[in-house]
Protein backbone atom coordinates (compact mmCIF):
# COMPACT_ATOMS: atom_id res chain seq x y z
CA UNK A 1 0.00 0.00 0.00
CA UNK A 2 1.27 3.47 -0.83
CA UNK A 3 1.99 5.58 2.20
CA UNK A 4 1.55 9.30 2.54
CA UNK A 5 3.89 11.55 0.59
CA UNK A 6 5.66 8.85 -1.33
CA UNK A 7 7.53 7.25 1.52
CA UNK A 8 8.72 3.67 1.29
CA UNK A 9 5.99 1.10 1.94
CA UNK A 10 5.11 0.11 5.46
CA UNK A 11 3.51 -3.05 6.78
CA UNK A 12 -0.25 -3.40 6.61
CA UNK A 13 -2.31 -3.81 9.79
CA UNK A 14 -3.43 -7.30 8.92
CA UNK A 15 0.10 -8.63 8.74
CA UNK A 16 2.41 -6.83 11.16
CA UNK A 17 0.58 -3.93 12.73
CA UNK A 18 0.58 -0.65 10.85
CA UNK A 19 2.14 2.35 12.51
CA UNK A 20 -1.16 3.83 13.61
CA UNK A 21 0.40 6.78 15.40
CA UNK A 22 2.14 7.87 12.19
CA UNK A 23 -1.18 7.71 10.38
CA UNK A 24 -2.69 9.93 13.08
CA UNK A 25 0.14 12.45 12.71
CA UNK A 26 -0.38 12.49 8.95
CA UNK A 27 -4.13 12.93 9.34
CA UNK A 28 -3.75 15.91 11.68
CA UNK A 29 -0.97 17.54 9.66
CA UNK A 30 -2.75 17.18 6.31
CA UNK A 31 -5.95 18.65 7.76
CA UNK A 32 -4.03 21.63 9.10
CA UNK A 33 -2.36 22.19 5.72
CA UNK A 34 -5.73 22.09 3.94
CA UNK A 35 -7.24 24.69 6.23
CA UNK A 36 -4.07 26.78 6.07
CA UNK A 37 -4.49 27.07 2.31
CA UNK A 38 -8.24 27.58 2.61
CA UNK A 39 -7.55 30.52 4.94
CA UNK A 40 -4.69 31.87 2.84
CA UNK A 41 -6.35 32.06 -0.57
CA UNK A 42 -9.34 34.35 -1.26
CA UNK A 43 -12.16 34.96 -1.92
CA UNK A 44 -14.02 32.53 0.37
CA UNK A 45 -11.71 33.13 3.33
CA UNK A 46 -12.15 36.91 3.09
CA UNK A 47 -15.91 36.62 2.71
CA UNK A 48 -16.11 34.30 5.73
CA UNK A 49 -14.16 36.62 8.05
CA UNK A 50 -17.24 38.21 9.69
CA UNK A 51 -18.03 34.76 11.08
CA UNK A 52 -14.67 32.95 11.13
CA UNK A 53 -12.27 35.87 11.49
CA UNK A 54 -10.12 34.53 14.39
CA UNK A 55 -10.05 31.02 12.91
CA UNK A 56 -9.09 32.31 9.46
CA UNK A 57 -6.25 34.31 11.01
CA UNK A 58 -5.02 31.35 13.10
CA UNK A 59 -5.05 28.92 10.20
CA UNK A 60 -3.32 31.37 7.85
CA UNK A 61 -0.56 32.13 10.35
CA UNK A 62 0.01 28.98 12.38
CA UNK A 63 -1.35 25.92 10.55
CA UNK A 64 1.72 25.35 8.36
CA UNK A 65 2.65 21.77 9.20
CA UNK A 66 4.74 20.42 6.34
CA UNK A 67 7.63 19.91 8.77
CA UNK A 68 5.57 17.10 10.34
CA UNK A 69 5.73 15.18 7.07
CA UNK A 70 9.46 15.82 6.71
CA UNK A 71 10.10 14.31 10.15
CA UNK A 72 7.91 11.31 9.32
CA UNK A 73 9.57 10.91 5.93
CA UNK A 74 13.04 10.84 7.51
CA UNK A 75 11.93 8.23 10.02
CA UNK A 76 10.20 5.98 7.48
CA UNK A 77 13.08 6.19 4.98
CA UNK A 78 15.62 5.29 7.65
CA UNK A 79 13.37 2.47 8.84
CA UNK A 80 12.99 0.93 5.40
CA UNK A 81 16.29 1.81 3.68
CA UNK A 82 19.14 1.86 6.21
CA UNK A 83 19.37 -1.91 6.66
CA UNK A 84 20.15 -2.62 2.97
CA UNK A 85 23.37 -2.36 0.99
CA UNK A 86 23.34 0.36 -1.64
CA UNK A 87 25.19 0.37 -4.95
CA UNK A 88 24.60 2.45 -8.08
CA UNK A 89 21.90 0.06 -9.36
CA UNK A 90 20.03 0.24 -6.08
CA UNK A 91 20.14 4.05 -6.17
CA UNK A 92 18.86 4.11 -9.76
CA UNK A 93 16.03 1.73 -8.83
CA UNK A 94 15.18 3.90 -5.83
CA UNK A 95 14.97 7.02 -8.01
CA UNK A 96 12.63 5.26 -10.42
CA UNK A 97 10.50 3.92 -7.58
CA UNK A 98 10.44 7.27 -5.84
CA UNK A 99 9.34 9.02 -9.02
CA UNK A 100 6.50 6.54 -9.50
CA UNK A 101 5.27 7.01 -5.96
CA UNK A 102 5.59 10.78 -5.83
CA UNK A 103 5.50 11.80 -9.47
CA UNK A 104 2.53 9.95 -10.95
CA UNK A 105 -0.03 11.23 -8.40
CA UNK A 106 1.64 14.66 -8.51
CA UNK A 107 1.32 14.92 -12.32
CA UNK A 108 -2.28 13.69 -12.23
CA UNK A 109 -3.10 16.33 -9.62
CA UNK A 110 -1.45 19.01 -11.77
CA UNK A 111 -3.80 18.16 -14.64
CA UNK A 112 -6.76 18.48 -12.25
CA UNK A 113 -5.39 21.84 -11.04
CA UNK A 114 -5.04 23.14 -14.61
CA UNK A 115 -8.69 22.29 -15.31
CA UNK A 116 -9.81 23.86 -12.03
CA UNK A 117 -7.85 27.04 -12.78
CA UNK A 118 -9.42 27.24 -16.23
CA UNK A 119 -12.88 26.98 -14.63
CA UNK A 120 -12.05 29.79 -12.21
CA UNK A 121 -10.40 32.07 -14.78
CA UNK A 122 -12.15 35.45 -14.82
CA UNK A 123 -14.10 34.65 -11.66
CA UNK A 124 -11.30 34.38 -9.12
CA UNK A 125 -8.29 36.65 -8.43
CA UNK A 126 -5.45 36.16 -10.90
CA UNK A 127 -2.93 35.51 -8.13
CA UNK A 128 -5.11 32.56 -7.06
CA UNK A 129 -5.81 30.88 -10.41
CA UNK A 130 -2.45 31.89 -11.89
CA UNK A 131 -1.66 32.57 -15.51
CA UNK A 132 -2.27 30.12 -18.36
CA UNK A 133 0.30 27.30 -18.14
CA UNK A 134 2.98 26.95 -20.79
CA UNK A 135 4.63 23.81 -22.15
CA UNK A 136 7.98 24.83 -20.64
CA UNK A 137 6.32 25.39 -17.27
CA UNK A 138 4.70 21.96 -17.38
CA UNK A 139 8.00 20.34 -18.41
CA UNK A 140 9.70 21.97 -15.42
CA UNK A 141 7.03 20.46 -13.18
CA UNK A 142 7.62 17.00 -14.66
CA UNK A 143 11.22 17.12 -13.40
CA UNK A 144 10.41 18.92 -10.12
CA UNK A 145 12.39 21.94 -11.29
CA UNK A 146 9.77 24.69 -11.45
CA UNK A 147 10.96 26.47 -8.31
CA UNK A 148 14.61 26.34 -9.33
CA UNK A 149 13.87 27.54 -12.88
CA UNK A 150 11.66 30.39 -11.74
CA UNK A 151 8.26 29.08 -12.92
CA UNK A 152 5.19 29.59 -10.77
CA UNK A 153 3.63 26.46 -9.33
CA UNK A 154 0.53 25.13 -11.03
CA UNK A 155 -1.12 24.38 -7.67
CA UNK A 156 -0.58 25.23 -4.03
CA UNK A 157 1.92 23.13 -2.10
CA UNK A 158 3.67 21.49 -5.05
CA UNK A 159 6.99 22.81 -3.73
CA UNK A 160 6.69 20.23 -0.96
CA UNK A 161 6.75 17.33 -3.41
CA UNK A 162 9.89 18.73 -5.05
CA UNK A 163 11.65 19.11 -1.70
CA UNK A 164 10.60 15.64 -0.55
CA UNK A 165 12.04 14.17 -3.74
CA UNK A 166 15.32 16.05 -3.17
CA UNK A 167 15.53 14.81 0.43
CA UNK A 168 15.07 11.23 -0.76
CA UNK A 169 17.94 11.65 -3.22
CA UNK A 170 20.19 13.10 -0.50
CA UNK A 171 19.50 10.19 1.84
CA UNK A 172 20.00 7.57 -0.87
CA UNK A 173 23.29 9.25 -1.82
CA UNK A 174 24.43 9.08 1.80
CA UNK A 175 23.66 5.36 1.96
CA UNK A 176 25.52 4.81 -1.32
CA UNK A 177 28.56 6.70 0.02
CA UNK A 178 28.46 4.62 3.21
CA UNK A 179 28.52 1.31 1.36
CA UNK A 180 30.97 2.48 -1.31
CA UNK A 181 33.42 3.56 1.39
CA UNK A 182 32.99 0.22 3.14
CA UNK A 183 33.76 -1.63 -0.09
CA UNK A 184 36.86 0.46 -0.81
CA UNK A 185 38.19 0.23 2.75
CA UNK A 186 37.12 -3.43 3.04
CA UNK A 187 35.41 -2.87 6.38
CA UNK A 188 31.89 -3.43 7.61
CA UNK A 189 29.33 -0.85 6.49
CA UNK A 190 28.13 -0.87 10.11
CA UNK A 191 31.38 0.78 11.22
CA UNK A 192 30.68 4.14 12.91
CA UNK A 193 33.66 5.64 11.05
CA UNK A 194 31.82 5.51 7.73
CA UNK A 195 28.31 6.08 9.02
CA UNK A 196 27.65 8.75 6.40
CA UNK A 197 23.89 9.12 7.04
CA UNK A 198 24.67 10.11 10.63
CA UNK A 199 28.04 11.86 10.35
CA UNK A 200 27.33 13.81 7.16
CA UNK A 201 23.67 14.14 8.08
CA UNK A 202 24.56 15.71 11.40
CA UNK A 203 26.93 18.15 9.71
CA UNK A 204 24.36 19.17 7.08
CA UNK A 205 21.64 19.53 9.70
CA UNK A 206 23.86 21.75 11.88
CA UNK A 207 24.83 24.00 8.96
CA UNK A 208 21.19 24.27 7.97
CA UNK A 209 19.99 25.04 11.49
CA UNK A 210 22.39 27.95 11.84
CA UNK A 211 22.56 29.09 8.21
CA UNK A 212 20.39 27.63 5.41
CA UNK A 213 17.21 27.45 7.48
CA UNK A 214 17.61 31.11 8.40
CA UNK A 215 17.75 32.30 4.79
CA UNK A 216 14.28 33.27 3.45
CA UNK A 217 15.36 32.59 -0.13
CA UNK A 218 16.77 29.15 0.67
CA UNK A 219 13.48 27.31 0.77
CA UNK A 220 13.79 26.18 -2.86
CA UNK A 221 16.40 23.62 -1.84
CA UNK A 222 16.31 20.53 0.37
CA UNK A 223 19.12 21.70 2.74
CA UNK A 224 16.73 24.35 4.10
CA UNK A 225 14.40 21.57 5.31
CA UNK A 226 17.00 18.92 6.13
CA UNK A 227 16.89 19.46 9.94
CA UNK A 228 13.27 18.25 10.01
CA UNK A 229 14.07 15.21 7.88
CA UNK A 230 17.15 14.41 9.97
CA UNK A 231 15.04 14.49 13.12
CA UNK A 232 13.26 11.40 11.79
CA UNK A 233 16.55 9.70 10.89
CA UNK A 234 17.90 10.34 14.39
CA UNK A 235 14.72 9.01 15.99
CA UNK A 236 15.09 5.78 14.02
CA UNK A 237 18.75 5.40 14.97
CA UNK A 238 17.99 5.99 18.66
CA UNK A 239 15.25 3.37 18.61
CA UNK A 240 17.25 0.68 16.80
CA UNK A 241 20.56 1.17 18.62
CA UNK A 242 20.47 1.74 22.37
CA UNK A 243 23.95 3.18 22.30
CA UNK A 244 22.71 5.88 19.94
CA UNK A 245 19.88 7.13 22.14
CA UNK A 246 22.01 10.00 23.51
CA UNK A 247 22.28 11.25 19.90
CA UNK A 248 18.56 11.90 19.92
CA UNK A 249 18.72 14.03 23.06
CA UNK A 250 21.83 15.80 21.79
CA UNK A 251 20.06 16.62 18.53
CA UNK A 252 17.07 17.99 20.44
CA UNK A 253 19.45 20.25 22.38
CA UNK A 254 21.07 21.36 19.12
CA UNK A 255 17.70 22.31 17.65
CA UNK A 256 16.79 24.15 20.86
CA UNK A 257 20.09 26.03 20.65
CA UNK A 258 19.30 26.99 17.06
CA UNK A 259 15.91 28.30 18.21
CA UNK A 260 17.63 30.36 20.87
CA UNK A 261 20.01 31.74 18.26
CA UNK A 262 17.17 32.64 15.87
CA UNK A 263 13.60 31.79 16.86
CA UNK A 264 11.68 29.70 14.32
CA UNK A 265 8.42 28.15 15.49
CA UNK A 266 8.67 25.37 12.89
CA UNK A 267 11.72 24.06 14.74
CA UNK A 268 9.62 23.92 17.90
CA UNK A 269 6.96 21.88 16.13
CA UNK A 270 9.63 19.53 14.75
CA UNK A 271 10.88 18.98 18.31
CA UNK A 272 7.35 18.15 19.44
CA UNK A 273 6.74 15.75 16.54
CA UNK A 274 10.14 14.08 16.95
CA UNK A 275 9.62 13.64 20.69
CA UNK A 276 6.11 12.24 20.24
CA UNK A 277 7.33 9.86 17.55
CA UNK A 278 10.24 8.70 19.71
CA UNK A 279 8.00 8.14 22.72
CA UNK A 280 5.28 6.35 20.76
CA UNK A 281 7.72 4.01 19.03
CA UNK A 282 9.80 3.33 22.15
CA UNK A 283 6.72 2.45 24.20
CA UNK A 284 5.10 0.39 21.44
CA UNK A 285 2.13 2.75 21.39
CA UNK A 286 2.63 3.47 17.70
CA UNK A 287 1.13 0.15 16.59
CA UNK A 288 -1.71 0.22 19.15
CA UNK A 289 -3.12 3.76 19.14
CA UNK A 290 -5.29 5.30 17.92
CA UNK A 291 -7.42 2.40 16.68
CA UNK A 292 -9.82 4.46 14.65
CA UNK A 293 -10.63 3.49 11.10
CA UNK A 294 -11.46 7.06 10.04
CA UNK A 295 -8.18 8.49 11.37
CA UNK A 296 -6.21 5.66 9.77
CA UNK A 297 -7.93 6.26 6.44
CA UNK A 298 -7.26 9.99 6.64
CA UNK A 299 -3.60 9.25 7.31
CA UNK A 300 -3.31 6.81 4.43
CA UNK A 301 -4.91 9.24 1.98
CA UNK A 302 -3.15 12.37 3.26
CA UNK A 303 -0.96 12.72 0.15
CA UNK A 304 -4.03 12.67 -2.08
CA UNK A 305 -5.71 15.23 0.16
CA UNK A 306 -2.61 17.40 0.01
CA UNK A 307 -2.57 17.27 -3.79
CA UNK A 308 -6.28 17.79 -4.48
CA UNK A 309 -7.59 20.23 -1.89
CA UNK A 310 -6.51 23.38 -3.73
CA UNK A 311 -8.15 22.47 -7.07
CA UNK A 312 -11.33 21.56 -5.17
CA UNK A 313 -11.23 24.94 -3.41
CA UNK A 314 -10.88 26.68 -6.79
CA UNK A 315 -13.89 24.86 -8.22
CA UNK A 316 -16.12 25.63 -5.22
CA UNK A 317 -14.99 29.28 -5.03
CA UNK A 318 -15.53 29.77 -8.77
CA UNK A 319 -18.97 28.16 -8.60
CA UNK A 320 -19.92 30.45 -5.68
CA UNK A 321 -18.68 33.48 -7.64
CA UNK A 322 -20.68 32.48 -10.72
CA UNK A 323 -23.80 32.09 -8.57
CA UNK A 324 -23.21 35.39 -6.77
CA UNK A 325 -23.08 33.74 -3.35
CA UNK A 326 -20.77 36.20 -1.60
CA UNK A 327 -22.32 36.50 1.87
CA UNK A 328 -20.43 35.35 4.96
CA UNK A 329 -22.75 32.36 5.64
CA UNK A 330 -22.45 31.27 2.01
CA UNK A 331 -18.65 31.53 2.21
CA UNK A 332 -18.55 29.38 5.36
CA UNK A 333 -20.74 26.81 3.63
CA UNK A 334 -18.41 26.93 0.62
CA UNK A 335 -15.34 26.29 2.76
CA UNK A 336 -17.02 23.34 4.48
CA UNK A 337 -18.15 21.94 1.14
CA UNK A 338 -14.62 22.36 -0.26
CA UNK A 339 -13.20 20.40 2.67
CA UNK A 340 -15.76 17.61 2.41
CA UNK A 341 -15.23 17.47 -1.36
CA UNK A 342 -11.46 17.37 -0.88
CA UNK A 343 -11.70 14.41 1.50
CA UNK A 344 -14.05 12.52 -0.83
CA UNK A 345 -11.84 13.27 -3.84
CA UNK A 346 -8.76 12.15 -1.88
CA UNK A 347 -10.32 8.78 -1.11
CA UNK A 348 -11.09 8.21 -4.80
CA UNK A 349 -7.71 9.54 -5.95
CA UNK A 350 -5.91 7.24 -3.54
CA UNK A 351 -7.83 4.24 -4.86
CA UNK A 352 -7.48 4.96 -8.57
CA UNK A 353 -4.18 6.86 -8.81
CA UNK A 354 -1.97 6.34 -5.73
CA UNK A 355 -2.48 2.60 -5.41
CA UNK A 356 -1.77 1.90 -9.11
CA UNK A 357 1.32 4.11 -8.80
CA UNK A 358 2.42 2.01 -5.83
CA UNK A 359 1.92 -1.17 -7.84
CA UNK A 360 3.99 0.24 -10.68
CA UNK A 361 6.77 1.28 -8.33
CA UNK A 362 6.94 -2.25 -6.92
CA UNK A 363 7.18 -3.66 -10.44
CA UNK A 364 10.00 -1.25 -11.26
CA UNK A 365 12.04 -2.59 -8.35
CA UNK A 366 10.90 -6.21 -8.50
CA UNK A 367 14.12 -7.39 -10.14
CA UNK A 368 16.35 -5.34 -7.86
CA UNK A 369 18.02 -7.71 -5.42
CA UNK A 370 18.46 -6.31 -1.93
CA UNK A 371 21.31 -7.47 0.24
CA UNK A 372 21.14 -6.95 4.00
CA UNK A 373 24.08 -5.14 5.58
Amino acid sequence: MLTSHGEAPEETPARTGRLLFLDALRAVASTLIVWHHFALYPPLSLQAEPILGPLVHWFSEYARSTQVFFVISGYVMARTMARWRWDSKAVAAFIAQRYCRLGIPYLAAILVAILASAYGLGWLPEDVVGSAPTLAQFAAHVFFLQELLGYEHLSAGLWFVCINFQLGLIYAAMLWLRDSAAAVLKISSASPWIDVPIVAGWALAAVSLFHFNRQPGGDSWAPYFFPYFFMGVIVHRALTNRGSEPLFWLYLLTVIAAMGYDWRWRLASAIVVGSLLFGAEKSGLSTRWPRNRWIARMGQTSYSLFLLHFPILLVVAAAWARLGWTSAPAAVAGLLLAYAGSVAAAFAFHRFVEEPAATLSRRVCRNQTRTPR
